[in-house]
C-alpha cells in the first residue's frame, strides 16, 4: 500500500508565494521556449536533409545517365565533386567515402563540410559531394540565435514573474498589516 507523506509543520516549503510565482513563470517559459527551440532545430535538419538530398540525388542521377566519361567533368557544378569506384584519375572514389552506405550523408574534410549523395549501381559506388561550408556556418549562427532567444525568454519570464509577484503580493501584505492592527479603525490601519 502506498503512503503519502504530507509535509509536517517543520518540513513546510520555505519558498514564499512570490518565489513560487517567479519559478512558475520561469518553468512555463522554459517549456514553451524549449519547445520552439527544439522545433526550429528539428525543422532545419529535416529541411536540410530532404531538400539537399533531393537536389543532390537528381544531379547524381543526371551524371550517371551520361553516356561516356568524357561527358563528365570533375566538378559538375562549381561547388560539387563527383567520384566513382575505380574511376580514372580524379574520378576515383577516395578512401574516406568508400565506407558510406547509399543515401544522404554529411562529410567533413578538414575545415570544409560537404553533403554527399551515394548510390550503388551494379556494385559500383557513385558519390556526388556538394560544399556546404557556408550553409553550415549559417546553421551555427541560427542555432546561436535560437540559444540567445531561449535565454532571453527565460530572463524576460523571470522579470515578468517578479513584477507580477510584487503586484499580487502588495494587497496580501497590506491585508496582513490591517489584520495585525484590527483594533484600529480600518481607515486608521497602516496601508
Amino acid at each position: 500500500m502506498w503512503a503519502i507523506a504530507w509535509p509536517r509543520a517543520g518540513m513546510e516549503f520555505k519558498q514564499s508565494l512570490a518565489q513560487r510565482i517567479i519559478i512558475a513563470f520561469a518553468l512555463m517559459s522554459a517549456l514553451v521556449a524549449g519547445s520552439f527551440a527544439i522545433g526550429i532545430i528539428s525543422t532545419v535538419h529535416l529541411v536540410e536533409e530532404k531538400l539537399i538530398s533531393a537536389g543532390l540525388g537528381g544531379d547524381l542521377n543526371h551524371l550517371m545517365l551520361m553516356d561516356s566519361v568524357s561527358d563528365w567533368s570533375h566538378r559538375p557544378k562549381p561547388d560539387q565533386l563527383f567520384y566513382f569506384s575505380n574511376g580514372p584519375g580524379d574520378f576515383d572514389l577516395p578512401k574516406d567515402l568508400r565506407h558510406l552506405e547509399p543515401g544522404f550523408h554529411e562529410v567533413f574534410r578538414g575545415p570544409l563540410s560537404y553533403h554527399a549523395m551515394i548510390e550503388v549501381v551494379d556494385g559500383r559506388h557513385y558519390a556526388l559531394l556538394q560544399d556546404q561550408s557556408d550553409f553550415e556556418e549559417r546553421e551555427r549562427v541560427l542555432f546561436a540565435v535560437v540559444l540567445v532567444g531561449f535565454v532571453l525568454a527565460l530572463a524576460l519570464a523571470v522579470f515578468l514573474g517578479w513584477v507580477l509577484a510584487r503586484r499580487v503580493m502588495a494587497p496580501v501584505v497590506r491585508l496582513a498589516r490591517q489584520v495585525r492592527h484590527r483594533d484600529q479603525l480600518l481607515g486608521l490601519a497602516p496601508p
